[in-house]
Protein backbone atom coordinates (compact mmCIF):
# COMPACT_ATOMS: atom_id res chain seq x y z
CA UNK A 1 0.00 0.00 0.00
CA UNK A 2 0.93 3.35 -1.01
CA UNK A 3 0.14 6.55 1.64
CA UNK A 4 1.26 9.79 0.31
CA UNK A 5 1.46 12.68 3.25
CA UNK A 6 0.82 16.30 1.99
CA UNK A 7 1.67 18.81 4.53
CA UNK A 8 3.95 21.90 4.92
CA UNK A 9 5.35 21.34 8.19
CA UNK A 10 8.07 19.21 8.23
CA UNK A 11 7.35 17.96 12.28
CA UNK A 12 3.94 16.66 11.30
CA UNK A 13 4.86 15.18 7.86
CA UNK A 14 7.26 13.59 10.02
CA UNK A 15 4.74 12.38 12.62
CA UNK A 16 2.19 11.02 11.03
CA UNK A 17 4.82 9.30 8.80
CA UNK A 18 6.14 7.47 11.70
CA UNK A 19 2.54 6.77 13.01
CA UNK A 20 2.15 4.82 9.61
CA UNK A 21 4.99 3.06 9.26
CA UNK A 22 5.21 1.60 13.05
CA UNK A 23 1.68 0.40 12.38
CA UNK A 24 1.40 -0.65 9.15
CA UNK A 25 4.81 -1.56 8.84
CA UNK A 26 4.41 -3.02 4.84
CA UNK A 27 3.39 0.61 3.73
CA UNK A 28 5.29 2.19 1.03
CA UNK A 29 5.59 6.24 2.36
CA UNK A 30 5.75 9.31 0.34
CA UNK A 31 6.07 12.59 1.42
CA UNK A 32 5.27 16.45 0.12
CA UNK A 33 5.84 19.65 1.31
CA UNK A 34 3.00 21.69 -0.95
CA UNK A 35 0.42 20.40 -3.06
CA UNK A 36 3.05 20.99 -6.37
CA UNK A 37 4.94 18.35 -5.00
CA UNK A 38 2.19 16.51 -3.40
CA UNK A 39 -0.13 16.33 -6.91
CA UNK A 40 3.16 15.13 -9.05
CA UNK A 41 3.81 12.49 -6.77
CA UNK A 42 -0.16 11.81 -7.00
CA UNK A 43 0.39 11.65 -11.05
CA UNK A 44 3.58 9.64 -10.71
CA UNK A 45 2.97 6.96 -8.34
CA UNK A 46 -0.90 6.77 -8.01
CA UNK A 47 -1.03 6.12 -4.19
CA UNK A 48 -3.86 3.96 -2.34
CA UNK A 49 -4.14 7.11 0.34
CA UNK A 50 -3.39 10.67 0.74
CA UNK A 51 -3.43 12.42 4.02
CA UNK A 52 -3.30 15.83 3.04
CA UNK A 53 -3.45 19.69 4.97
CA UNK A 54 -5.52 21.94 3.75
CA UNK A 55 -3.33 25.07 4.37
CA UNK A 56 -0.24 25.39 2.31
CA UNK A 57 1.92 27.49 0.35
CA UNK A 58 2.59 27.19 -3.30
CA UNK A 59 -0.46 24.77 -3.82
CA UNK A 60 -2.84 24.88 -1.07
CA UNK A 61 -4.75 21.39 -0.40
CA UNK A 62 -7.95 22.44 -1.80
CA UNK A 63 -6.76 23.11 -5.20
CA UNK A 64 -4.96 19.87 -4.97
CA UNK A 65 -8.10 18.30 -3.63
CA UNK A 66 -9.91 19.39 -6.84
CA UNK A 67 -6.96 18.20 -9.20
CA UNK A 68 -7.11 15.09 -8.22
CA UNK A 69 -10.48 14.60 -8.08
CA UNK A 70 -11.35 15.93 -11.51
CA UNK A 71 -8.85 13.21 -12.60
CA UNK A 72 -9.41 10.35 -9.54
CA UNK A 73 -12.72 9.67 -7.40
CA UNK A 74 -11.75 7.00 -5.83
CA UNK A 75 -8.32 7.60 -4.12
CA UNK A 76 -8.73 7.63 -0.57
CA UNK A 77 -8.14 10.90 0.83
CA UNK A 78 -8.24 12.07 4.80
CA UNK A 79 -7.77 15.48 4.89
CA UNK A 80 -5.81 16.92 8.32
CA UNK A 81 -6.18 20.37 8.89
CA UNK A 82 -6.63 22.92 11.58
CA UNK A 83 -9.39 24.64 9.12
CA UNK A 84 -12.28 23.32 10.88
CA UNK A 85 -14.95 26.03 9.91
CA UNK A 86 -18.19 24.13 9.49
CA UNK A 87 -18.81 25.39 5.86
CA UNK A 88 -15.07 24.77 4.52
CA UNK A 89 -15.68 21.29 5.84
CA UNK A 90 -18.74 20.60 4.45
CA UNK A 91 -17.11 21.93 1.12
CA UNK A 92 -14.32 19.26 1.65
CA UNK A 93 -16.47 16.81 2.46
CA UNK A 94 -18.61 16.97 -0.94
CA UNK A 95 -15.28 16.05 -2.42
CA UNK A 96 -15.51 12.36 -1.23
CA UNK A 97 -13.01 12.55 1.04
CA UNK A 98 -12.48 9.91 3.57
CA UNK A 99 -12.15 11.63 6.62
CA UNK A 100 -11.10 15.08 8.03
CA UNK A 101 -9.29 14.97 11.57
CA UNK A 102 -8.91 18.03 12.97
CA UNK A 103 -5.36 19.35 13.66
CA UNK A 104 -3.03 19.45 16.09
CA UNK A 105 -1.90 15.65 15.92
CA UNK A 106 -1.77 13.98 18.99
CA UNK A 107 -2.72 10.54 20.42
CA UNK A 108 -6.21 10.25 19.95
CA UNK A 109 -6.09 11.43 16.40
CA UNK A 110 -2.98 9.30 15.87
CA UNK A 111 -4.87 6.15 16.88
CA UNK A 112 -8.34 7.60 14.54
CA UNK A 113 -5.90 7.63 11.77
CA UNK A 114 -4.43 4.33 12.21
CA UNK A 115 -7.81 2.66 12.82
CA UNK A 116 -9.40 4.74 9.51
CA UNK A 117 -6.04 3.26 7.59
CA UNK A 118 -6.99 -0.48 8.32
CA UNK A 119 -10.75 -0.15 8.04
CA UNK A 120 -10.29 1.07 4.67
CA UNK A 121 -7.79 -1.25 3.69
CA UNK A 122 -7.30 -3.97 6.16
CA UNK A 123 -3.93 -3.60 6.98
Amino acid sequence: MKILVVDDSNFVRSLVGKTLQINIPSLELLMASNGIEGYTLYRAEKPDLIVMDLLMPEMNGWELLKLIREEDLTTKIIVFSADVQKANREEIEAFGITAFIHKPFNQEKSNQLINLVKEEFGA
